[in-house]
Formats: C-alpha cells, sequence, structure tokens
C-alpha cells in the first residue's frame, strides 16, 4: 500500500541572481551535497545488495550439501503410531526444526559421524514464541533396522535422513526444517563473537587420553571456541548426559545474550563465514534472515527451554537414558504450548519432577571485617577479602550437606577476568554437596562476585 507524501512549496522572493550573488555559492554546495548524499546512497545500496548476494552464495552452498534422502525425510512428516504427541493437543502453528550438532570433522573419515547434540526447536512468530526441547543422546529408543540403541546412532547408522524419522516418531513433532552445525562451525562462530561469557559452575578437568582433555576452572570467565566446546560436550561425570544439555542450553541462552551487541554488523562476516563453511541445511536465505529479524526483537521471557530427564540405567553391559511413563508426553506439550501474553518468564525447566540443574539462592550476609568465627569457613573469606581491593561478604549459613570445595583458604578462587584488553578483578568461592553416608557428588555451589558491574548476565 503507497502513501501520498504532502509538500508546501513556498516561492521565495529575492534580488536578481547572479554569479557574485553569495548564496550562489552556498547553492552550489547544496548541490556538492546532494549529490554526494546520492552517492552515498547508492554505495550503501550496492554494499548490502552485494553483501545480500554473498550471503545467498553462503547459504546455498549449505543448501546444496542436503541430501535427497534428508528432503524427502522433511517432506513426508511423522509415520502413524508416533508416540508423544497426545491427541487432545491443539494443532501448533508456526514451524519446528531440528538442531543437529555433529561430531564429524573435516578429518574424520566417517560418513556421518554422531549426533552429539539433538535439539527440536519450535518458531512461532504469529504468538512472538520460541521453544528448546533437548533431547538425551544416550535416551533409549528404537531405531528402524537396527533395534533398540542410543539415540544419537541414528546418525551414525542413516545420518540426518533416519535421525529426523527417529525424532518424528519418538516425539510425534512434523520436523520441517533441519540444520547440522559440526564441531569447527562451533569453535568458529564462538572465535568470531570475541568468546562467550559463561559463570562455569566447577572445575571440568580430564587429561585422560581415553577421553577428549578438558581443563577450565570454576568462575565468570570468558571462553574462546576450544575451550567452549569442550565445556558443552563434558559428560564424563554423575551427570552425564543430563549435566550436558544444562550447559548446552545455558551456552546458547548465553550466546543470544552477548551476540546482540552494537558491534553485531561488523562480526556478521566472520559469522556467516565460520557458520556456513560448516553447516548443512535447507532453510534458504529469505528464511534465515526473516527468522534473524524476528529474533533480534523477541523478548526473552517468550523463550523456552524444556530437557528431557530420565534415568540411567545399565542394559546388556551399556548405559542407556530410560523414560519413565509420561515423561517425554509431558515434555513436549510444553515445548509445543504457547505461554499465556505477559507471563513472566518462559524459563527452563526440566520435564520430569526431579528439578532443575541450576536455582539460585539469596541468603543473609557479613561483611568480612565483622565475619563471625561461627559463619562456614569464616578463614576462607578473611583470606579472600585480604586479596582482593573491595569489600567482600561471607554468607551466613550454607545449605545442609554443601562443603567448601577447596583444601586450603588460600585457595579462594581469587582471579582476573579478561574484559576488552584489560583485566577486572574476581573472586570464586565453590561448595560441594557431600552426603551424610560422606559420598562426594557432581552437585556443586559457587559464590562469585567482581567489579565488573555491567558484565553480562551469568548465565
Amino acid at each position: 500500500m503507497t502513501r501520498e507524501a504532502r509538500y508546501t512549496v513556498y516561492e521565495v522572493e529575492g534580488p536578481p541572481r547572479t554569479r557574485t550573488y553569495r548564496p550562489q555559492r552556498g547553492r552550489r554546495w547544496l548541490h556538492i551535497a546532494l549529490w554526494s548524499g546520492l552517492g552515498l546512497v547508492v554505495l550503501v545500496v550496492a554494499v548490502l545488495a552485494g553483501s545480500y548476494l554473498w550471503f545467498r552464495g553462503e547459504v546455498a552452498g549449505a543448501n546444496k550439501r542436503v541430501s535427497a534422502e534428508v528432503r524427502a525425510a522433511l517432506e513426508s512428516g511423522p509415520e502413524p503410531g508416533a508416540q508423544a504427541l497426545t491427541e487432545d493437543m491443539q494443532p501448533p502453528t508456526g514451524m519446528n526444526l531440528l538442531l543437529i550438532g555433529s561430531d564429524r570433522r573435516p578429518d574424520n573419515d566417517a560418513v556421518y559421524g554422531r549426533s552429539d547434540t539433538l535439539v527440536l526447536v519450535h518458531i512461532d512468530p504469529d504468538n512472538d514464541y520460541l521453544s528448546l526441547l533437548s533431547l538425551p543422546r544416550d535416551l533409549r529408543v528404537e531405531i528402524p533396522g537396527h533395534g533398540f540403541n542410543k539415540l544419537n546412532t541414528a546418525h551414525t547408522f542413516g545420518g540426518p535422513a533416519l535421525t529426523i524419522k527417529v525424532v518424528e516418531r519418538l516425539t510425534g513433532v512434523d520436523i520441517d526444517h533441519y540444520l547440522e552445525v559440526g564441531f569447527v562451525a562451533f569453535e568458529q562462530l564462538t572465535d568470531a563473537l570475541g568468546g562467550v561469557y559463561v559463570d562455569v559452575d566447577r572445575p571440568y578437568f580430564n587429561d585422560n587420553d581415553e577421553w577428549e582433555k578438558i581443563d577450565i576452572p570454576a568462575g565468570y570467565q570468558l571462553l574462546n571456541g576450544a575451550d567452549a566446546l569442550d565445556y558443552v560436550r563434558f559428560r564424563h561425570d554423575r551427570n552425564s548426559d543430563l549435566g550436558r544439555m544444562a550447559r548446552q542450553q545455558r551456552f546458547i541462552a548465553a550466546v543470544r545474550e552477548q551476540a546482540m551487541g552494537w558491534n553485531l554488523p561488523f562480526k556478521l562476516p566472520g559469522l556467516v563465514s565460520a557458520l556456513f563453511d560448516n553447516v548443512v541445511t535447507d532453510l534458504e536465505a529469505n528464511d534465515i534472515l526473516k527468522l534473524a529479524y524476528w529474533a533480534v526483537g523477541l523478548d526473552g521471557g517468550r523463550i523456552r527451554q524444556t530437557t528431557v530427564i530420565g534415568d540411567s540405567q545399565l542394559i546388556d553391559g551399556r548405559s542407556f537414558i530410560v523414560l519413565e511413563d509420561g515423561v517425554l508426553e509431558k515434555a513436549v506439550s510444553r515445548f509445543l504450548t504457547v505461554p499465556a501474553k505477559g507471563e513472566a518468564n518462559a524459563g527452563t525447566s526440566p520435564s520430569s519432577g526431579q528439578g532443575s540443574t541450576v536455582s539460585t539462592l539469596t541468603v543473609p550476609s557479613f561483611p568480612t571485617d565483622a565475619t563471625p568465627d561461627s559463619i562456614p569457613d569464616a578463614a576462607v573469606w578473611r583470606e579472600i577479602a585480604r586479596k582482593v581491593p573491595y569489600p567482600v561478604r561471607a554468607p551466613a549459613y550454607l545449605p545442609s550437606e554443601f562443603h567448601y570445595a577447596g583444601r586450603a583458604p588460600s585457595e579462594g578462587g581469587t582471579y582476573d577476568i579478561i574484559v576488552g584488553g584489560g583485566t577486572k578483578p574476581a573472586f570464586r568461592v565453590m561448595y560441594q554437596r557431600v552426603t551424610s553416608e560422606g559420598i562426594k557428588t557432581d552437585s556443586y555451589m559457587g559464590i562469585t562476585a567482581t567489579t565488573w558491574t555491567d558484565a553480562p548476565a551469568a548465565s
């Protein structure tokens, strides 16, 4: 629809125009300014057009890598007998995308590799709603032609086409599009952003050659691409798949928050190149641009993250995640159900009653110069106060069974956070849950403080 522009034209009276009339000079500069401005507009349009053509070329390369089998799987929809989608649910609007994080590397000779991460994404622009459903890679499922196995082996047996069919059969969700991201893309994307700030709950360390090496200390810090990949993939503790899914969702939330800065346009070329050199997707350039434009303006309270939580069981000598009856149905229902307008926060939630892997606790505190000896680990807090150049407050009490995880007060965890070209002082005190029987768990509580008052929110 076009609109009529309304202009008011004024007749200007004055002396005859001559070559020596002074306003003529201003008119000449006006012409120069107009033509310069017009030239700048043309240049900007040309640059934008060139950028768009370049972007289309990058996406086209990712589209060409989509196999005919994958396109057929996306078009066919869920097979009869799909499990989790209940009959009484209202048909959802919007579209569904399967995000696959693959461990296939350029130097990996495996045909498909394994799907290290599986996340269903529900996108509903009409209701301003975005939802994520993380599926455990070790979930025990039936894979057509291969019997019962871990969910991630579907990618090994039949690539993304078989993975799509297995996830549709498992959840009942009709997958419209898919996007597969390799390890290289994840690392390069993180580095192209300049790193991502994450509040790391505890130290992650392993130097065993049998598994991936990792050495990340606890505390709020800037993770580069390699460390970020190690952080989201780590699973060699008692939390296994469930802890990994929680870290992945927290990292995604941190990326969304921190990527939307004023300097994003300057980072876009590097981000696009890093992504589409190592991505396979059927989403076309215009679809991606529309989704990106919509996502930038989306209220964070309209984003819901759901994790499927089950029990770890040893079956025929292999460890699987097994779900109780109704858990998956509840997760899918929450995944597809649009929260009411004005709802405070769609939030992050597990799909079972076991509780979230991350929570925040508010407790009273004492300034360290008035810290009584009766509070937990008073010597630790006094040592920290001696090391850092700002006031420190110690917690008045701790939840039961949580104990200081260091071996001495001097291990209070003072360090520097990298901020731009400098640093900000910080400290981290970590507590570990120890059961009444003296068994150390992989449940931790951390307290971090810094002078960096405008740091991105801890995720």
